[in-house]
């Protein structure tokens, strides 16, 4: 989706590139207290849940997220998608 939004905007010679990105923490608990700050769509997904669904849900994405916490802290599997192309002349 992204070459083609890239294309569609005129751009030539476009390369979109996969690089890993882990998101590193301390733990999944400090994962789900940076999600329950940051992402406002996870609040609104969660809008219609009384606040002990919500808390109930929460922990249920901690203890979910808890699989990827080791011996060096949360590491949580990301990507990021990088796009670039030449301007057409």
């Amino acid at each position: 989706m992204l070459a083609e939004a890239l294309t569609a905007a005129g751009f030539v010679e476009v390369e979109v590139t996969t690089l890993p990105s882990p998101v590193l923490l301390s733990s999944a608990a400090e994962c789900v207290r940076f999600q329950r700050e940051s992402f406002g769509a996870l609040h609104q997904l969660m809008a219609g849940l009384t606040d002990e669904e919500r808390e109930d849900t929460w922990r249920e994405v901690e203890d979910a997220l808890s699989r990827f916490e080791g011996p060096d802290g949360f590491v949580g599997p990301c990507e990021m998608l990088v796009g670039a192309g030449t301007a057409r002349s």
